[in-house]
């Protein structure tokens, strides 16, 4: 079921919340291939470039904070897409719901990388610099990997051999999910990529949460369906997710609940994988290392990657090492280049790696000692 939330309001930015790229050498046998696709940030808004079918390319937000693909009805109708059906749509901020079209999409890629389900809902919105909103279920059997300070995705098939570190996190209302701290206290929060604030609470946790000042009525906000009062201050405290703490944030309060909103500004800090099959969420943390880095030293091809004085380097035959830096799930990147290797084990033990440049190009290396 989609649910979601657009809030236009007079004071604070627009976002939308909703619920409800270069092809890579392969990393083995088969079709497991890496894709990376760019993010285009506008207002602290991601967008990928949509085409569907021979149509020109056209500019959609990436958003976590939505189980479905949803198109504006006017660029739809401007591309007679065939209307296949209909769903149900819930709007979170008023309570209301109707059912919308749903539309078939031939041949639908963002940024290069293939679409599915090949399906959007239909919905009369309008927001500057893009024409629809597109989720992680877009990319259905992979891990999705966003790189946030790269600004950009890295689609991962689940028969690559990659495996996030541990269980991970269960999705909240079938939507990327992960405990963040305020203040000491542990709260659920969506991880919500189509929210350019940076933090948003429940009403309930108005008065478990200490501000610099009582909360006041910042803004406005008009959903689909219905409006309501923003509610907003400054935290007097911190904010921890994963290895990122954010003292001082400014805050809104939204509905009646206990749950936590975090939005773009946030996740742009963070490197998160999604597995959006099996709802789990990961926030990559440096601190969380659970081998020894010996274990990754090895021949690579023409790359080596050895353990000097306790820290990974990587060189290539015949140019210069590079210090590595860890950050999280057996992810490392080069602070100097900001190119990032990503190592794959097979029964515990690496057995290859793939050099993802800045500009997004993949190279993959087997082991070969």
């Amino acid at each position: 079921m989609l649910r979601y939330w657009i809030a236009i309001a007079t004071i604070l930015p627009v976002w939308l919340g909703l619920q409800g790229s270069a092809t890579a050498e392969g990393i083995g046998d088969g079709p497991a291939k890496t894709q990376v696709v760019p993010l285009y940030v506008s207002s602290n808004r991601p967008l990928m470039m949509l085409t569907i079918g021979n149509a020109p390319l056209a500019p959609v937000a990436f958003d976590t904070g939505t189980d479905e693909n949803i198109l504006q009805r006017t660029f739809a109708d401007r591309l007679k897409l065939k209307i296949v059906g209909s769903a149900p749509l819930t709007d979170n901020a008023s309570g209301q719901s109707r059912n919308v079209p749903v539309v078939a999409l031939e041949e639908p890629r963002l940024s290069g990388a293939m679409v599915s389900p090949k399906t959007a809902e239909v919905l009369d919105y309008k927001i500057p610099n893009e024409v629809g909103v597109f989720g992680p279920n877009s990319f259905a059997g992979n891990y999705v990997i966003i790189e946030g300070p790269l600004n950009r995705l890295r689609i991962v098939p689940k028969n690559s051999g990659y495996l996030p570190p541990g269980p991970g996190e269960p999705y909240r209302d079938h939507l990327p999910s992960y405990p963040i701290t305020i203040n000491g206290l542990r709260v659920d929060a969506h991880l919500d990529s189509g929210n350019d604030g940076i933090l948003v609470l429940g009403g309930a946790l108005a008065s478990k949460i200490k501000l610099t000042a009582p909360p006041t009525i910042i803004a406005i906000a008009q959903s689909a369906l219905g409006s309501q009062n923003v509610l907003g201050g400054q935290l007097d405290g911190s904010v921890r997710i994963g290895p990122l703490e954010l003292r001082g944030s400014e805050v809104t309060f939204a509905d009646d609940g206990n749950s936590a909103n975090v939005g773009f500004p946030v996740i742009r800090q963070l490197t998160i994988v999604l597995d959006p099959a099996n709802q789990r969420s990961w926030v990559l943390d440096p601190s969380d290392l659970h081998s020894p880095l010996s274990d990754l030293a090895g021949t690579f091809g023409p790359r080596v990657i050895r353990t000097e004085g306790g820290r990974l380097t990587y060189q290539r035959e015949g140019r210069p090492a590079h210090d590595l830096r860890y950050l999280g799930g057996d992810l490392f990147e080069m602070s100097d280049t900001r190119d990032r290797i990503q190592f794959y084990r097979k029964n515990g033990r690496v057995v290859r790696l793939e050099l993802i440049t800045e500009a997004g190009e993949v190279v993959t290396e087997h082991r070969t000692n």
